[in-house]
């Protein structure tokens, strides 16, 4: 279940940062960092260096059942969450008799409850009895409005999104936020699309909120009428959305209005009313990600007939729970999100459902425990380093880049030299102190963590920026940039092997960090975060000349990317993925530039298993973007995410490096030549 407003802000993308290995996995036991077995060497690189650098290993891997894509990051959060697990076991099996409001009582309470499988069941649907009779009881369509309000209270973003986040024009305050929600299908585009694959995918949505209903009670003839209802309505919803590009245009997400303007924009909705029943009737400030959304939205709360709204709240209510009631809901939930959407055949044990669960709803209650197990000390100094030698190198080529003006090369200095590297955890914890969380059921606890963290969000209005706090949880893995605070994270749980050997050579270890530090470093400057200044300001601080030089070098990567295709025809979308294509192509020159440097006055390394230096520090890149998709889920990553496959990264970025064609040869007649003049020139 998603909840609360989406951050606009947090550039994240599931990349490869780790410290030295040498405390968590002795040497002795390192496979080797790059092993010819899994290589498919009858593949020429400039034709496919994808599968060149992995096809052996690809060819044996087998895809687990209840994955519906798997990769070298999987493997890493299945050792964490395995490692979660047993903490999580061990606080459970206490937390009854551990002093309440600990850290241990919250976390054990709450694992134990999302593991009471016999609870659960004989509950069925009856924790949504007191939700389902309140929309049943609703006179009018301002009672509807306070039921969303109420929804949002337990952070679930039901019809819109709203929160608490930096303002854009101004990285010292805070702003209040409104964004558009209110689909049951993750993307507006499945509403929306005429062709063949997105009209299944509307029956296929008909059909599992039919029998979603049908499991509460519903007459097979009254589930369906309902089912077409909520379909209408969340159509109308999605023809009002932002697409996922739009949603890329940084100025177009600022839209700043009083309350009397918002309540212009959207008079079917009582924004006063609303401001009340959140407890904050002293917003006087909106920032508006989606005006045309909101228009739409107040005039079909005037036009749309109060049963219908009724109809919809209570599938919505159904909807966001459905993962968390007994296993009927469950298992439909699954059938349609995972099966039908992603191609996943077996739904995940419930242990590493509920692990996760319990791992993000307590976010950092849990992270601290994980840092305190399972990270060393010395993983902050060795990441300082690492991101210290890239910035040299990407400083080096941003002071000589010959199409960028010395106006903007000089405030591009300044951003840089200013950016900051957070490792591992926050400097300061959370305090969970006022989260209540307890044995009665786990319905119980998710709402009370939902309302917990929606106020949390809610109290920083009014007070100053911290730009100490994390995006992130430290336990997750992951790794990310936000252009508000000019600042890169890199938690405690993607710090470890696979993605650093503690024995291996430079050049591997550059190709894997080294890339993932340049590619966070240089989403400061892709198409989003140029907009923001060295203090985390959105400002345009650049010449109208140079940015149209940086435009039509990035169409060269829009158009690269867009003739990548599925193995039915499907185009990658090359507009909303740009950013991540332009952080991988920038990472990859960078952590290139930063190995030869580490060379300077160095004898050059002797070929390894037959392979160059450079030719080690491409097959590093390639080799952690290794992993197998299903066809389902490689269509819907193209539509809804902005991180390309990894196959398509691995085809893409180094064709674009110049050293990677001197590395391997690569020469015109090869599939995945480029021409000069076809590759971009931008960091």
């Amino acid at each position: 279940m998603k909840h609360g407003i989406v951050s606009l802000f947090m550039i994240a993308v599931s990349l490869i940062l780790v410290c030295s290995a040498a405390t968590l996995l002795p040497a002795a036991t390192e496979p080797p960092a790059l092993d010819k077995k899994n290589m498919d060497l009858a593949v020429r690189p400039g034709d496919d260096f994808f599968r060149y650098a992995n096809g052996a290993w690809i060819r044996q891997l087998e895809m687990p059942a209840d994955k519906s894509e798997y990769d070298a990051f999987d493997q890493v959060r299945e050792q964490n969450r395995s490692r979660l697990r047993e903490l999580f076991a061990s606080l459970a099996a206490v937390s009854a008799t551990a002093a309440k409001g600990t850290a241990a009582q919250k976390v054990g309470d709450f694992y134990a409850m999302a593991m009471d499988e016999a609870r659960i069941e004989s509950l069925g649907s009856t924790p949504l009895n007191h939700d389902f009779r309140r929309i049943a009881e609703a006179a009018t369509t301002a009672e509807i409005q306070d039921l969303i309000a109420d929804f949002h209270r337990e952070n679930a973003p039901v019809l819109f999104g709203a929160g608490v986040e930096v303002d854009l024009m101004n990285s010292t305050a805070y702003g209040y936020y409104l964004a558009q929600s209110g689909l049951g299908m993750p993307d507006r585009d499945y509403y929306t699309r005429d062709d063949a694959d997105a009209r299944k995918l509307r029956e296929q949505y008909l059909a599992h909120v039919t029998s979603m209903l049908k499991l509460l009670g519903d007459t097979p003839e009254q589930a369906a009428a309902a089912a077409a209802t909520v379909l209408a309505l969340e159509t109308r919803l999605a023809r009002a959305s932002k697409t996922r590009v739009e949603m890329r245009d940084i100025p177009g997400l600022y839209n700043k209005m009083t309350l009397a303007q918002l309540q212009e924009l959207s008079p079917g909705f009582d924004w006063g009313r609303y401001l009340k029943n959140i407890e904050r009737p002293d917003i006087k400030d909106f920032i508006v990600t989606a005006p045309g959304f909101f228009k739409e939205m107040g005039l079909m709360l005037r036009e749309v007939p109060l049963a219908e709204w009724k109809t919809w709240l209570r599938w919505q209510a159904l909807n966001a729970y459905a993962p968390f009631l007994s296993s009927a809901f469950v298992n439909e939930n699954f059938n349609f999100f995972s099966r039908a959407m992603e191609g996943t055949q077996e739904i995940e044990e419930r242990w590493k459902r509920m692990t996760s669960l319990t791992s993000n709803s307590l976010d950092q209650l849990v992270g601290r425990m994980y840092v305190e197990k399972y990270f060393p000390p010395a993983c902050k100094q060795r990441m300082n380093e690492l991101a210290a030698n890239i910035k040299k190198a990407f400083e080096a080529r941003l002071r000589r880049i010959s199409w960028m003006s010395e106006k903007t090369r000089r405030q591009a200095l300044e951003k840089l030299l200013a950016m900051r590297i957070e490792v591992g955890y926050p400097d300061k914890w959370e305090d969970y102190g006022k989260l209540e969380i307890g044995r009665d059921s786990l319905l119980d606890n998710l709402r009370r963590s939902g309302r917990f963290a929606f106020q949390k969000n809610l109290d920083q209005l009014g007070k100053p920026v911290d730009a100490t706090k994390w995006d992130m949880a430290p336990q997750i893995v992951n790794a990310g940039y936000n252009p508000v605070y000019n600042k890169m994270i890199f938690p405690a749980g993607i710090l470890q092997p696979p993605f650093f050997f503690a024995e291996a050579d430079d050049a591997v270890n550059y190709g894997a960090i080294g890339m993932a530090i340049g590619h966070e470093m240089s989403h400061g400057f892709d198409d989003q975060g140029r907009w923001f200044d060295k203090d985390g300001n959105m400002r345009d601080w650049w010449t109208p000349e140079d940015s149209e030089k940086f435009k039509r070098q990035t169409k060269l990567l829009v158009e690269q990317y867009g003739a990548f295709t599925t193995e039915d025809g499907v185009h990658v979308n090359g507009e909303l993925s740009l950013g991540e294509n332009i952080a991988d192509y920038a990472g990859l020159t960078m952590s290139l530039a930063g190995y030869h440097l580490s060379l300077q006055g160095k004898k050059a390394p002797r070929a390894i298993d037959g392979f160059s230096g450079d030719q080690r520090f491409f097959l590093s890149f390639a080799q952690v973007w290794r992993g197998k998709i299903r066809p389902e889920a490689l269509k819907k990553k193209i539509q809804e995410d902005v991180h390309p496959w990894g196959e398509f990264r691995v085809n893409g970025a180094p064709f674009n490096v110049p050293g990677f064609y001197k590395a391997f040869d690569i020469q015109p007649g090869d599939k995945l030549y480029r021409a000069p003049e076809q590759c971009p020139s931008i960091w």
